[in-house]
C-alpha cells in the first residue's frame, strides 16, 4: 500500500528522520505538528496519512483491510527517504491505530528502522466485533455521528475548555474523513493482535500512555512494554488519548534522546538471542 506523505522541515540535514503517523480519522499534520516544531532541529519529520484522511487517497478495496499493509506502506515510506537521503537512521511514531502499525513495523522491518514509538495503543485495542459495528455504522452515516463522543475520549474537559481551537481542528479531521476509508481501518483495527508475537520484536519499542486515557487502559500499554525485549513505558500525567496534541512538550522530551542513540543498537544481534 503506497501511503501520502510530506517533510515537515525540508531545510534540517537529514542526520536521522522521524517518520509520524496519525490516529483513526486523525490528520497526521494536525496532530504531530506541535511535537515536531519542538524536535525541527533534531530529525528530518515526516508526516504520513492514513487512506482517505489528510491529503491522502481513499483506501484501495483491492487491499484487503489489515494493518499489515500499513506497516508495509511505513516501510516503503522508509524506502523512498534512505533513496533520497542515504542510509540514515530512521524512527518510526505512531499515535492509535498507527501506534498499533508500529509494532507490525517493529515485528516485519526491522532492518528499516531504529526503533518504533506506540503512542495511546496496544498489541491489541478494543474487541473485533466493535471495530466491525463501527466500521458499518460509519458506511451508512459517516464519521459526522462519532464526533460528540469522540472528543469526550480524545481530549480531556480542562482541555477542551483552554484549547477550544485546537479541539475543533482536530475533531474536523475526524469529520472529514472519507467514511468507506474508516470503516476499512476499523476493520483493519479487528484483525490486530500482536499479543503473541511481541517477543519476536528486536528492537526498541517505546510506549507513552496518557494517564487518562479511556480508549487505551494502561494495563495494556504496559503489556507491550514489558513483553517486547527491548522496551520502555511513559506515562504523562493528565493526557486523555491524543497525547501528542495535549503534551508535546513531554512527547517531544521523550522522543529526543531516542533520536541519538547508537545507530548499531538499531537490531539486536544473533549473539544476543
Amino acid at each position: 500500500m503506497e501511503l501520502n506523505w510530506t517533510v515537515y522541515n525540508p531545510e534540517t540535514p537529514a542526520e536521522r528522520v522521524l517518520i509520524v503517523g496519525p490516529s483513526l480519522g486523525g490528520n497526521a499534520t494536525h496532530q504531530w505538528t506541535p511535537v515536531a516544531a519542538q524536535l525541527i532541529h533534531e530529525a528530518r519529520v515526516i508526516f504520513v496519512d492514513l487512506p482517505g484522511t489528510g491529503l491522502a487517497p481513499v483506501w484501495d478495496d483491492e487491499v484487503e483491510p489489515s494493518l499489515d499493509e500499513l506497516a508495509a506502506g511505513i516501510a516503503q515510506v522508509a524506502d523512498k527517504i534512505r533513496a533520497e537521503e542515504g542510509d540514515v537512521p530512521i524512527w518510526f511514531a505512531g499515535l492509535s491505530i498507527s501506534g498499533a502499525v508500529a509494532l507490525h513495523v517493529a515485528r516485519d522491518y526491522p532492518e528499516k528502522f531504529a526503533g518504533v514509538v506506540m503512542v495511546a495503543s496496544a498489541a491489541k485495542v478494543g474487541e473485533p466485533d466493535r471495530w466491525r459495528e463501527r466500521a458499518d455504522m460509519v458506511e451508512e452515516k459517516g464519521t459526522q455521528v462519532l464526533v460528540d463522543e469522540t472528543v469526550k475520549r480524545w481530549f480531556t474537559p480542562t482541555f477542551r475548555a483552554q484549547r477550544p481551537a485546537v479541539v475543533d481542528a482536530i475533531m474536523e479531521g475526524l469529520s472529514v474523513a472519507d467514511d468507506h476509508s474508516y470503516a476499512q481501518l476499523c476493520r483493519a483495527l479487528a484483525e490486530h493482535d500482536m499479543r503473541e508475537e511481541l517477543s519476536l520484536i528486536r528492537i526498541p519499542v517505546i510506549a507513552i500512555a496518557g494517564e487518562r486515557d479511556s480508549s487505551t487502559p494502561l494495563e495494556n500499554v504496559e503489556y507491550v512494554a514489558e513483553t517486547v525485549l527491548r522496551g520502555g513505558l511513559h506515562i504523562i500525567d493528565g493526557a486523555a488519548h491524543q497525547v501528542p496534541v495535549s503534551h508535546p512538550t513531554e512527547v517531544a522530551t521523550i522522543i529526543r534522546p531516542l533520536l541519538h542513540r547508537r545507530r548499531e543498537s538499531r537490531v539486536v544481534s544473533e549473539s544476543e538471542d
